[in-house]
Order: structure tokens, then sequence, then C-alpha cells
């Protein structure tokens, strides 16, 4: 506006001018009055093209032009361009050019003065253009167009006949020659400045747009941490219903606590005060209260150093809870993994000492009298052996060799089977909801057994007075609603109690190998019992999830992968009992072992019952002295292979050696994990029976009976 009123101020001036100049002027008074009206036109917005235009045909009347030419200063400032005409083609417009001191534009280009030509056939001060001949133009006068002392255009006018411009000619041709250069100035910055508004409108426009639909929070804080502006995307995810809901509110309402507040402003005031843009990872609070992971990003509004906060800090927050639960999901997987390395070595080691003492055990006892006290005091060293089996096999869940052997199994009737087992002496009511139709699962029952049972011990030992729990079983078709399911079909369970519930603050732990809630002292467990869980679920490709508060009980979920479409093949454990022959054995056997003290106890073992036994300490020196006594009178009946030799062939190669030999050859394979796919699946890689580690007297014996009398 200021620069409008100048030009007002301005156009007074000229105006005044001309009105001196049309005491002087034998011109018609109608051009003086179009030159005034046209004077009175600065600084309203008119477009340049038509300002072009008209100053042309003022021009052109008020000196009784033919031709009239506007040139404007290149943006390089050494040339003049065309920028419209009057009566020379219009193709000339923007293409046409002249430098300095080139033809009539050029020389007043140079000399800054009016020009006039008298006729140009006789014209020699400049080159001129072959269109002015073809125009049969004889005469011509060129204004330089001043703006502020400075030269902003050329005007020409050029007459068929030949003319001779008088004075007062000249002097009117000046005046409106800067009249027009102010008029042009003026429009083009009007235009510039409309322009601009236009872009800054449509840069709005889009800022806003990209704010309203931003796919993450966006939020502006001013004064002491108040929430001036937020757009939908942060609303949503915080629990909001609008923008306006929370518009106006401190930032302390999104922070879980008043410390945290507090901590975060000091944390980070200095940083934003020295220009810094921040980004972290923070827990904010929803409406709801629950900790909501974000990823946050800020930056001081104001330009300037250092700036000014109070003029707004911009937030950037994104929701990044999933991605969180993925991290936590893989971080825990990762341990588990590590457990696996870990436990695999540990009981395939501690087995062997197990099987060591066990085994010397079994050989005392069946070395003395029943009846003697000797007896009696290693009967408890055995069940104390047996009993450190057994937290062997519960290690050995972990090994990465422990591969489910899945088959299509009855849930319902395997969990049924399961809980009764557990809840038999326990005062708590339990009940069931199975859907109608049930898919089977892929499962091993065993395992799944297992994880059962454990998740009831839990809620029984969560509920010591008694109390109640509900077990459902559902059909579930996944529509990729759940990250961690990756098949179509599952079978959904639930085991809901009554219990004590699990605390905020440990619920993300209790699928953690050794945590547990107990004290040391206590004799229900160790914290194995929930990882195992976890552990066989994972295998099983399925997903496991616990939702509870404390004092309000819990709910476990299980997703187990299903067989629709296939036909039901449930599962039944053969109950008949085979009991070995009690007869002293009889028969050659080769005891393939790395452990020194397990080949000569298997070997002391079964020579107290009658076998011959030879040892062999790997898959080469087996195999080499199967082939010596092949077909001799010291030809061996049966092999007992140690499944995993770390330094040496093992069984599961051997074996397929020794078939290549005899293709008869009866082969026990032996190993501490007894969910092995070896030992699972024996017959298929070529054994003839399997026993699992530490040996037991009783079981050697019975296996090798019934491989030696089928």
């Amino acid at each position: 506006m200021e620069t409008v009123e100048k030009l007002k101020l301005e156009n007074k001036l000229l105006k005044d001018q001309v009105v001196k100049i049309q005491t002087k002027s034998l011109k018609s008074q109608h051009v003086i009055k179009q030159i005034a009206d046209f004077s009175s036109q600065l600084g309203t917005p008119v477009a340049l093209k038509e300002i072009y235009r008209n100053c042309l045909h003022l021009f052109k009347d008020l000196l009784t032009l033919d031709f009239t030419t506007l040139f404007l200063i290149g943006d390089n400032q050494d040339d003049l361009i065309i920028y419209d005409t009057l009566g020379f083609p219009e193709s000339m417009i923007r293409k046409f050019t002249v430098c300095k001191g080139v033809g009539l534009p050029g020389l007043v280009f140079t000399s800054k003065q009016l020009e006039t030509v008298e006729d140009f056939h006789i014209e020699n001060r400049f080159s001129i253009p072959d269109i002015i001949f073809q125009s049969n133009i004889r005469s011509a006068i060129a204004v330089p167009m001043i703006h502020k002392n400075e030269l902003f255009g050329v005007i020409i006018g050029h007459t068929i006949d030949k003319i001779i411009f008088s004075e007062e000619e000249k002097f009117l041709a000046k005046i409106f020659a800067n009249l027009s250069a102010t008029a042009i100035k003026n429009a083009t910055h009007i235009q510039s400045l409309s322009i601009s508004e236009q872009n800054l409108k449509q840069r709005t426009n889009e800022i806003e747009s990209i704010f309203a639909n931003s796919m993450v929070g966006i939020i502006l804080l001013k004064g002491d941490r108040i929430l001036n502006r937020c757009n939908q995307r942060f609303v949503d995810f915080m629990g909001y219903g609008s923008p306006e809901e929370i518009q106006g509110k401190s930032m302390r309402q999104f922070h879980l606590s008043e410390e945290r507040f507090i901590i975060f402003g000091k944390t980070f005031h200095a940083p934003l005060v020295s220009g810094e843009q921040i980004q972290i990872e923070y827990q904010l609070c929803k409406k709801d209260g629950q900790a909501l992971w974000c990823s946050i990003s800020g930056k001081a509004i104001d330009q300037n150093f250092p700036p000014d906060l109070n003029k707004g800090v911009v937030w950037i927050i994104d929701d990044i809870s999933q991605r969180k639960k993925i991290e936590e999901q893989l971080l825990k997987s990762r341990k588990l993994e590590s457990i696996e390395i870990l436990t695999g070595g540990l009981a395939h080691d501690f087995n062997n000492i197990i099987t060591a003492i066990l085994g010397n055990i079994n050989l005392s006892m069946a070395s003395i009298d029943h009846e003697s006290s000797a007896y009696s005091f290693l009967l408890p060293a055995k069940k104390a052996t047996l009993r450190a089996k057994d937290l062997t096999r519960k290690l050995q869940t972990f090994s990465q060799k422990s591969v489910p052997d899945r088959h299509q199994t009855s849930l319902d009737a395997l969990i049924r089977e399961s809980a009764e087992s557990v809840l038999t002496e326990h005062s708590v009511n339990i009940q069931y909801e199975f859907e109608n139709k049930l898919w089977p699962a892929e499962v091993d029952s065993r395992q799944i057994s297992k994880v059962i049972k454990n998740l009831l011990q839990n809620s029984v030992e969560a509920m010591p007075d008694g109390g109640d729990i509900f077990i459902s079983c559902s059909n579930f078709k996944n529509n990729d609603d759940h990250a961690e399911l990756k098949a179509k079909h599952y079978i959904k369970t639930t085991i809901t109690d009554s219990g004590h519930g699990i605390s905020s603050a440990v619920i993300d732990k209790i699928f953690d190998p050794y945590f547990t809630t107990r004290t040391r002292d206590s004799n229900k467990g160790r914290g194995l019992g929930l990882a195992t869980v976890h552990s066989i679920i994972k295998r099983h490709k399925g997903y496991v999830s616990v939702i509870s508060q404390k004092n309000n009980g819990a709910t476990v979920t299980l997703y187990l992968v299903a067989s629709p479409y296939s036909e039901q093949n449930v599962e039944h454990d053969n109950c008949d009992q085979i009991h070995p022959s009690l007869m002293n054995g009889k028969g050659r056997v080769l005891v393939m072992d790395d452990n020194e003290d397990i080949r000569e106890l298997i070997q002391q073992m079964l020579t107290l019952i009658g076998y011959e036994v030879e040892t062999a300490i790997d898959g080469d020196e087996t195999i080499k002295q199967y082939r010596a006594g092949l077909n001799t009178e010291n030809q061996f009946d049966v092999v007992i292979m140690d499944l995993n030799i770390p330094d040496g062939m093992g069984g599961a190669d051997a074996i397929q050696s020794l078939l290549q030999v005899d293709g008869n050859v009866k082969a026990i394979v032996s190993s501490g994990d007894p969910h092995d796919p070896v030992m699972e699946n024996f017959e298929q890689y070529g054994f003839t029976a399997s026993i699992s580690k530490p040996l037991d007297f009783a079981e050697l014996h019975k296996t090798l009976s019934l491989v030696l009398c089928p």
C-alpha cells in the first residue's frame, strides 16, 4: 500500500504537468482527457497487456501516428524487446530484440534522450531494418521511458508521411512516456503482488491439506507447552474424538506422570533453544490412561537464533506401538534362541553324566540283595536321579533340534484329558466351551498336553483358595488382522482364571526362561513353565498372548495351526504294555558312544545280563568293526549308536553306511533328546528302535529283547 500511495503522489505531480501542457497544446482536448483518465488509473489492478495496448493507442492519438511500438529492457539489461505494437506484425512481439546503439531504439537506449527521424531515406546515424521501407515509413519519434531516473523502456511512433515534430509535441511525448513507464511499472508490481498472494494462498492450502491428511500426528505447542493446534491423526491414535477436544490443553495430560512431564521439559528445553531438532521414542498417555509408544521429532518454528519457543514448537508424532511389539517379540525370540543353543549342549552333557550315575546305581542295585540296607540307600538315589532326568527333558524343550512331531489331533479331547490330570485334586470349578465341528489341529499331542498342564498349573497356583477356570476352543480364520499369525486357519484356545492376576510391571517378562514371581525357597517351580509354553507354541508356528490385571484374573490365548479341510485322524495313545523278558540276554552287541564312561557303563550293564559287548568311539570305528565281524562267528546281532558325536560320525550318518554293508542290520539309536526327528521317526532313518538317555537298566533290557526277539 505504501508503494501505491507513492505512485498516487507521483501521479498527482504528473497530472499537474499535464494541466500546464493543456493550456499550451494545440491538440485535441479529447486526447488530453484520455491521458488524464489514463493517469488516474495508476494504482489500480489492470492487466499488463491492457496497459501496453492503452499506452500505444494513446501515444498514437496524441501525436497522430500510423505505427506505435513499445520496447522494454530485457532481463539481462543489455537489450530492448518488443512487448507490444500497433501496425507492425504481432509475430514480432517478444521476438524482436535490439541492442544498444542498433537502430533508432538502440540509439535512444544509449543516449537516454528523445530522438526523431525526419526522413528515413536520408538517415545515416544507425542501421535501418527492411521492415521500415517495406511499410513506406518516412518519419519517427522515439522517447525514453524513465522511472525514478532509470531507463525502463522506449516507446516509438512511426508515420508514413514526412513529419517534423514540434517542441510542444516532443515535450508532451516525454511526459507521456514517463507516465506510461510509471503505469507499466506499477501494474507489474501489482501483478507481482497478486501472483505472490495467489502462490501464498496455494501454499497455505497445500500445507493445511498436508496437516489435515498426514498419516502422522502433528501438534503445535505455544507458551507453557500448551497444545495450540493438532491434526486428526494425532487425535485418533491418542483416543480422542476431535482436535477441538484437546486444543488449549496442557501437555501434562499426555504424559504418564507429572514427573515424566517435568523431566521431558528439562531434558529438551536446551536443545530446542539451541535450534536442534529433537528425535526420540517416548511413551505418551492415551485418553484411557494406557501407554502408547510414539516416535517424536520436534523443532522450534522461529528461524531466528536463538529461537523464541513462545512462538511455537512443532512436533511430529507417529504411533509405533505395533513396531515396538514386533521388536519385543523378536527380542524374546532371540533370548529363547540363546537358551536353545545353551540347553542343547547342556542337556547332551548333563544326560551323559546322569546316564553314568543312573547306570551305576542300577548295576549296584542289581548286584546286591534287595533286602539289604545298601539297597535301601540306593533306591532314593535312583529316584533323585530320575527327577534330574525329568529336568533334563524340560531343558530339551528349548533345544533347536526338538522339532514337534505334528499330527492331526482333536484338541477338545486332548484339553479335557490334560485338564483332568491337573485339576483332580484341587477345589477348582472348570467350564468348557468347544465349538461344534471343531477343526483338528496340526500338533504334537504330547507337547501341547504339556502346554495345557503348565498353564492350568499356573492358574491353580494363582487361586490358592479355589476359584473358576473357563476353557474355550473355536475355529479361527485369519483375515490378516494379526501380524503374528501367518497361516489362514487356526484353533483359538482361551484359558481364563479368577486368580490374583499379573501386574503390568512383570507381564512382559513372564515368558522369559527362569523368570518367576515365586520365592526361591518355593517348591512350586523355577520359572520354566511359561517359557516352555512359549517355546512349544512357537515351534508349532502358533502364537500365545496373555491379558491380565493385578487382582483381576488372567486370560491366556493360544493360536494353533488347523487343518480344516482334512479328515480327522486323531491320535490315541497305545495303552498296551509290553513286558520285556526277564531272562538273561544272549547275543553280541556293538556299542557306539563318544563318552568313555557311558561306553564302559553300557558294557558292564549288558555283560551283567549275559550279552557279549564290544565298544566303538564313533561311526567310522563302528563300521570298521561291524564289517570285520560280518559273516563270521563274531558277527554282531545288534548295534547301539549314539545319535550325536561332536567330533566324529554320528548315528544318523553311520546307519546309512551300515545298511550298505548289511541291509539286515539291527540298530538302536540313542540320544538325550527324545523329540529329535530321528528319535521319533527312527524307522525312516533305518533304525530298528530308539532309546532315550539317560539309559535305564530295565528299559535298555526291554528294548534289546524286543529287537532281538521280535
